[in-house]
């Protein structure tokens, strides 16, 4: 299921208790937002979090919603982009040597 506008609320709020220093209150944040970063549609409910004029003053939120933003990157992309870069070489040299 796709992550939407109409989830920013429930994602700011696990953002904002993952900060807790309750363990009780952090952890079950931190599993949630884990579990949804896999998701079409977090890192763009993310960049909501973190571009949102109206959340200036809390910068803490977010600076962790960019650093799962960041982290999201490194996980699901980056490892695309490596292989595209690697069909892209091997389709390369398979046009020459053809």
């Amino acid at each position: 299921m796709v992550l939407s506008a109409s989830d920013l609320p429930a994602i700011y709020s696990l953002l904002t208790n993952s900060l807790s220093a309750d363990e009780s209150v952090r952890k079950p944040a931190e599993t949630a937002l884990s579990q949804l970063e896999s998701r079409p549609g977090f890192c763009s409910c993310l960049m909501e979090v973190i571009t949102a004029k109206d959340l200036a003053a809390h910068v803490d939120v977010r600076l962790m919603a960019s650093v799962y933003f960041k982290n999201g990157v490194n996980r699901y992309w980056r490892n695309r982009r490596d292989s595209l870069k690697l069909s892209r070489k091997i389709w390369r040299l398979q046009s020459v040597a053809g």
